[in-house]
C-alpha cells in the first residue's frame, strides 16, 4: 500500500498540491537562510507559515489552552537557537522536535494525559444536521482511539496522516530511527482500524 492509500485511514481534509512542493521548499529554505542571518522579517514569515501546524501538534499532546503558549514558546526557543538550524533542511520537523520537548516537559510537570476535550478537532462544516452528527461521532471515535495509543504511535499517526509529514521528517522531529516511525505507524493503524470497525474505542 502506498503513502497515498495509507493516508485514507484518516480523513484529513487536505488538498494535494504536488506541483508547488518544490517551489514552496525553495521559498522555505530562502526564508530559513535569511532568518539564520538575523532577518527578523524572514523569521516572522516562518512563524506565520508554521504557527498552525505547531499549535495543532501541541494541542494534540496537551489537549488544553496551554497549547497556544507552548506554540509561542516553540518559536521563541527556535529564534534563540536558530544559528543551530541547517537552512537546507525542512523547518517544520525541527520546530516539531522543539514543541514535543516542551509539551512533554509540561505533561511530566503536571502528570497529566492528553484526554481533556476542550477544543474542536476539526472545523470543516458538514452538509446537514444528520451528516454533522455522524461526522462528530466518527471524529469522536477516532479521537478516543488516538488517545488509547501509546505516545509514539499516536504522535506518528498525527504527523503522518494529519500534518502529512514524510517518514524522514517524522523521524527527525521525534528524534528516532525511520524504522521506528514505520513500526509505530503500523501498530497505530492496526489499533485504529480495530477501534473504528468495532464502532467504539478499544
Amino acid at each position: 500500500m502506498g503513502d497515498g492509500e495509507e493516508r485514507t485511514v484518516i480523513e484529513t481534509g487536505h488538498a494535494a498540491t504536488p506541483g508547488s512542493d518544490a517551489e514552496d521548499q525553495r521559498a522555505e529554505n530562502e526564508l530559513a537562510r535569511r532568518a539564520r542571518d538575523g532577518d527578523a522579517a524572514a523569521f516572522d514569515a516562518l512563524v506565520r507559515r508554521f504557527h498552525r501546524p505547531v499549535y495543532r501538534f501541541c494541542w494534540r499532546l496537551v489537549r488544553s489552552a496551554d497549547a497556544e503558549d507552548l506554540a509561542q514558546d516553540t518559536f521563541v526557543r527556535a529564534f534563540v537557537h536558530f544559528e543551530r538550524f541547517d537552512p537546507e533542511r525542512p523547518v517544520l520537523p525541527w520546530l516539531i522536535a522543539i514543541a514535543r520537548r516542551l509539551c512533554l516537559d509540561l505533561l511530566r510537570r503536571r502528570k497529566m494525559m492528553a484526554r481533556v476535550e476542550t477544543l474542536p478537532v476539526t472545523d470543516p462544516p458538514a452538509p446537514g444536521p444528520e451528516g454533522e452528527a455522524s461526522l462528530r461521532e466518527q471524529l469522536s471515535r477516532i479521537e478516543r482511539a488516538l488517545d488509547d495509543l501509546d505516545e509514539g504511535p499516536r504522535v506518528a499517526i498525527v504527523l503522518f496522516h494529519i500534518e502529512e509529514m514524510s517518514y524522514r521528517d517524522i523521524a527527525a522531529a521525534l528524534e528516532v530511527p525511520m524504522g521506528t516511525v514505520m513500526t509505530w505507524l503500523h501498530r497505530g493503524r492496526a489499533q485504529l482500524k480495530r477501534a473504528l470497525e468495532s464502532g467504539s474505542g478499544p
